[in-house]
């Protein structure tokens, strides 16, 4: 099981080194939250276990872990600048696979569309009291319910490529 600090780490590591690129903005505190509550769900649909033992809870702008949030806090609106990345050998391969998977099908939209998102009707967010924690099995079973996340593998699968 991978430690939640360090899938934080793993999507500010991957904003940074695109926004030093000039292909994207630094991650800002929201949307690593959304980042963090979509890897979770898909991690617990495709293996049948969470990807981390922190708690998320539901707040007013949608699932929150509350550790994460008071680590990146002092950041405000403002994207996180300084984060160490994960350490090494974080992530087991299914994991870092399914890191990458979630980057890829989310990192396309918008904060606010992935606020929109996690809102969706049904869904595990809506269903939760105000600051209650988001029972692991209400995420698995909703993600479950899903069209599933497609991975690298799969999109790739039948396109030609060659091995060097």
């Amino acid at each position: 099981m991978a430690d939640v600090q360090d899938v934080a780490r793993f999507f500010i590591d991957l904003a940074k080194r695109q926004n030093d690129l000039d292909r994207g903005d630094l991650m800002t505190n929201l949307r690593l939250q959304k980042l963090l509550y979509f890897a979770q769900g898909w991690h617990l649909a495709r293996f049948g276990q969470p990807l981390f033992d922190a708690s998320i809870e539901a707040w007013p702008y949608g699932p929150v872990v509350p550790e994460v949030y008071r680590a990146y806090k002092g950041y405000g609106r403002e994207g996180i600048s300084s984060a160490e990345p994960p350490a090494a050998g974080a992530f087991t391969p299914e994991e870092y696979d399914l890191l990458l998977d979630v980057a890829r099908e989310y990192g396309m939209y918008s904060t606010s569309a992935l606020v929109e998102l996690s809102h969706a009707p049904n869904a595990p967010w809506s269903r939760a009291g105000k600051s209650a924690e988001i029972p692991c099995n209400e995420i698995q079973a909703y993600f479950a319910g899903k069209e599933p996340l497609p991975s690298f593998d799969d999109i790739l699968d039948g396109y030609p490529v060659e091995v060097l």
